[in-house]
């Protein structure tokens, strides 16, 4: 009977100790992951200015976050309609519209290119972008589409959650076209750059 006493007290001071025994965390599990960078370490902020003033007007714009700020700034393409249409050509007519009836209109390119006539820009909810890539000059090597103008200067932005960016073509004081970039992997938008620019205004941070 001793020695069954003696054996439970030993196994409920094992127990004890098992207890009150931290245990042991792997190395794997106690290095914390890195913090990403964020945007603002990556990109150039939405209050940077240029000192070129047809450039910070559209800055400005663009930091009001005001769709209708952007909107007083486009300038529109007055062209000819066309019933058949295809990408890079002239706006579509609408149904009882004559083929070759000037309208205004105001051209975007994304996977696809495509037009909104001037009446219609309201509907146009603007840019939603969160931070600055770079902004250069156009090179005239660029093709220029008749219905799709390069402009003088593009201006390159980061869109929101960084999934996405746009280009504004800007030209005489104005916009004149928007392009929707869906990589923006470094690699692409540097080839854009190197491709199109005669000039780097504000370059990309290293």
């Amino acid at each position: 009977m001793k020695v069954y006493s003696q054996l439970v007290c030993l196994l409920i001071v094992f127990f004890l100790m098992a207890a009150c025994t931290p245990a042991a965390t792997s190395t794997q599990e106690a290095v914390t992951a890195e913090p990403q960078p964020t945007i603002a370490e990556i990109y150039h902020p939405l209050t940077t200015r240029t000192e070129i003033a047809e450039i910070d007007a559209v800055l400005a714009a663009v930091e009001s976050d005001d769709p209708q700020a952007l909107r007083d700034l486009f300038s529109y393409t007055t062209a000819a309609c066309m019933t058949v249409n295809a990408l890079g050509g002239p706006p579509s007519c609408r149904d009882g519209e004559a083929e070759g009836t000037l309208v205004e209109v105001f051209p975007f390119l994304g996977a696809d290119g495509g037009h909104l006539r001037k009446d219609e820009m309201s509907k146009w909810e603007g840019i939603e972008v969160s931070a600055l890539y770079a902004i250069y000059r156009v090179s005239e090597n660029v093709n220029v589409e008749e219905y799709y103008p390069a402009g003088e200067y593009a201006i390159m932005f980061i869109r929101q959650e960084n999934r996405s960016a746009i280009s504004l073509r800007v030209s005489g004081g104005g916009i004149v076209r928007v392009d929707y970039i869906f990589d923006i992997s470094s690699e692409s938008l540097n080839a854009t750059l190197q491709r199109e620019a005669s000039e780097i205004i504000l370059a990309q941070k290293e």
